[in-house]
């Protein structure tokens, strides 16, 4: 088998390989398991009308929305998430939770440009540190 062959066969096998590679588990939590904000905002189609479940830091308040982030501290980007529903008003800044939604793209016009929100379904939950 020559070089180029070899190459060949080895870049299809890396195509082919099946879903559980290490690579999938990166992009698709186990059941029960949570995103991460930044693999859904940086691959929104993925996840529009879906019911997920994601971990983040509360980032930045607005008057009808909050924004979640990967990171606690920082300025607001259009890959932190903007996140409305009820009782918002009692989470408290740069504390990681746990939230639960439907990703929607389109209804909530935001401050950093984002088509994109998740409307939540059920209480956010504090994580520990």
């Amino acid at each position: 088998m020559t070089k180029v062959s070899y190459w060949l066969v080895s870049a299809a096998a890396a195509l082919l390989a099946p879903a559980d590679t290490p690579f999938a588990a990166d992009a698709i939590p186990a059941a029960g398991a949570a995103h991460k904000i930044g693999a859904v905002t940086w691959h929104p189609l993925k996840f529009i009308g879906q019911e997920i479940t994601l971990s983040g830091y509360l980032l930045a308040r607005e008057k009808d929305y909050v924004f979640f982030s990967d990171e606690p501290k920082g300025k607001v980007s259009a890959h932190d998430l903007a996140v409305s529903g009820p009782g918002l008003e009692a989470l408290q800044l740069q504390k990681k939770y746990k939230i639960q939604g439907k990703f929607l793209g389109g209804g909530l016009t935001v401050s950093s440009g984002s088509t994109y929100h998740l409307e939540l379904t059920a209480a956010p939950t504090l994580l520990k540190p």
